[in-house]
């Protein structure tokens, strides 16, 4: 190869520069701070820098005449095959150090040749480790922020609080959120002046650990869909975190509960190895034996000043240390918890005071209905009263005389006939009467305790009779229930209306059943028959006062009735299908256990 004018020049330039050997120019390339290496033709080591000793760790001695790759122990990024005619290439690798680091570098790698035919390489390695560390950082943080995005997204989306409570507990422990192994949450109970635990989520050992993180690791749930997924219980039981979470409860006022302490502060409380740091203080052993574990971080979660909360997080299964990073994005979404708690509640308070604001003006509207009944009954009680007082007496007149005609009367049929007629007339418009001034002369309850079991039967017994005449089989239900607080003889009158209006709707025969049970602090009495039934429309005006379907009925037996139960502060309700019978159904207090009433 022949050399040109300007190459010579080059030459010239440079020997100005490194008057001398080759030996002072290697002694120059060693002492740089950039790791280089001169490489033979089978890649082994021919020379090793000051830079590259201090880089790697290994002194020349101990790399000299050794392959650079194993040295190195090099694994390209993206292998580089040789291009022809190009000497320089320069790939991204991974090398380690002798203390075993790995290291993200850059090499430049240039193919050499001697006049004589000896090949070589010089190798120029630049240090990206720390930028890849922060690339890494950077990326993690980015998927650290977009998880609390996502979380703060399912937040903003959950309508009641137990589905905050779950988004919050799924966001710091799930694969797609902040990988804690398990979290806990405390919430602030201001009408028990409590902290008490409410929720957690993680598994209980290692062996379920691995079950639940296998599991998820074959799907691809999305964060909101493990949300929709978690039970906080297994079976109808708190499972195993749930049942610790439950036994962290301290007063507010207790300042020596280290919950409430956390609570209290404007940080987050981390404990390492059972002592608080920053403080230097020991956690009470009582906290690290319910957790099962020494090292963990509290969060207090804080709205508009105010205390709503505490979230506990750990690594209690594979031990992983909770670094400053995951602390700081624990904080983040601890914020936008204590946020959407409070807002949970307000929602609540505010559902519960419209709760009560419209049971109020059912019940102002309910007792609108009262007065305007009452007032309307009272006329209808006056008149009525009257006009049975003064029907009375006639009608007793009347039927004693016919009675007594019909007693006395000649044998011919169609006397007799006429006189029955008149007799059985006058006995149904006196039980009419009887009905009127009853209704409108109510007397108050004489409430004592009685025998439901021993009255039924009583008022069964005295409609036997007539029901055995109708062709009815009745039956009696009995079971164990406490005595009612109850007047016996009002008591026993509306029973006794009841089972005669069943009698009525079967005129052909059928069953009547009574049941009785027993329910919280009350007695059930249920009247059902095979009878006619009633409409729908029936069954709107059946209580009414002077309203019936049959032709001699007064249309106050069920009015009466009612009245009773109301009076005993009970309850009655009429359940029926046309062609399929009735049930009547009066709920009635018992008597206070210990209480003689």
């Amino acid at each position: 190869m022949e050399t040109g004018p300007q190459q010579l020049d080059e030459h010239a330039r440079f020997e100005a520069f490194f008057p001398g050997s080759a030996d002072d120019f290697l002694r120059l390339l060693g002492a740089w701070s950039i790791p280089f290496a001169l490489l033979d033709d089978r890649g082994a080591i021919l020379f090793w820098n000051r830079g590259a000793a201090r880089f790697y760790g290994r002194a020349e001695d101990e790399v000299l005449g050794h392959p650079f790759a194993e040295i190195v122990a090099e694994v390209a990024r993206v292998p580089q095959a040789p291009v022809p005619g190009v000497r320089t290439q320069r790939y991204e690798a991974s090398h380690r150090r002798a203390s075993g680091e790995d290291l993200a570098v850059i090499v430049t790698r240039t193919e050499l040749s001697a006049p004589d035919g000896t090949e070589g390489a010089f190798v120029l390695v630049t240090d990206l480790t720390a930028n890849k560390r922060l690339e890494r950082g950077l990326a993690r943080r980015v998927a650290q922020l977009s998880v609390i995005r996502e979380i703060g997204e399912c937040l903003q989306s959950a309508m009641g609080l137990e589905q905050i409570l779950r988004t919050i507990l799924v966001g710091a422990t799930a694969s797609q959120g902040l990988r804690f192994n398990r979290a806990f949450l405390l919430l602030v109970d201001e009408r028990r002046g409590e902290l008490r635990g409410r929720e957690a989520i993680g598994p209980a050992d290692a062996g379920e650990a691995q079950r639940i993180w296998s599991r998820l690791a074959a799907s691809s749930h999305t964060l909101r869909e493990l949300v929709d997924q978690f039970e906080g219980e297994v079976d109808g039981a708190p499972s195993r975190v749930l049942a610790i979470a439950r036994q962290l409860v301290a007063k507010l006022d207790d300042e020596d509960a280290f919950v409430i302490r956390a609570l209290r502060r404007h940080a987050t409380t981390r404990v390492e190895s059972g002592r608080v740091l920053g403080v230097d203080e020991p956690v009470p052993e009582r906290i690290t034996q319910i957790l099962g574990i020494d090292t963990f971080v509290a969060v207090p979660l804080t709205a508009e000043g105010r205390p709503v909360g505490l979230l506990l997080a750990d690594n209690a299964i594979t031990g992983r240390g909770i670094a400053g990073e995951d602390i700081a994005i624990l904080e983040l979404l601890g914020l936008q918890a204590a946020h959407a708690i409070e807002r949970a509640r307000l929602t609540d308070e505010l559902a519960r005071q419209v709760a009560s604001l419209a049971a109020a003006t059912q019940e102002l509207r309910q007792n609108q209905e009262r007065m305007v009944l009452n007032e309307r009954l009272s006329a209808i009680g006056e008149m009525a009263a009257h006009v049975a007082h003064e029907i009375r007496n006639p009608l007793v007149a009347i039927g004693g005389f016919a009675r007594s005609l019909l007693e006395r009367a000649p044998r011919d049929r169609e006397t007799t006939d006429a006189l029955a007629i008149i007799v059985d007339e006058v006995r149904r418009l006196e039980s009419i009467v009887r009905d009127v001034l009853d209704f409108s002369r109510p007397a108050s309850p004489k409430i004592a305790p009685v025998d439901m079991s021993r009255l039924v039967l009583e008022a069964y017994e005295l409609l036997r009779g007539e029901m055995d005449h109708a062709g009815i089989q009745a039956s009696v239900e009995d079971a164990d229930v406490p005595d009612a607080a109850v007047d016996r003889d009002q008591l026993f009158q509306a029973i006794v209306n009841l089972l005669r209006n069943a009698v009525h709707a079967m005129p052909r025969g059928g069953s009547i059943r009574v049941r009785l049970r027993r329910f919280p602090h009350g007695v059930e009495v249920a009247i059902a028959d095979t009878g006619i039934g009633m409409s729908e429309e029936i069954q709107a005006h059946a209580l009414e006062p002077f309203y019936t379907t049959k032709h001699d009925g007064s249309g106050l037996g069920l009015t009466i009735a009612s009245r009773i139960v109301r009076d005993h502060h009970g309850e009655i309700r009429i359940k029926s299908k046309e062609g399929e019978g009735t049930t009547v159904l009066l709920r009635l207090p018992a008597v206070p256990e210990g209480d003689d009433v």
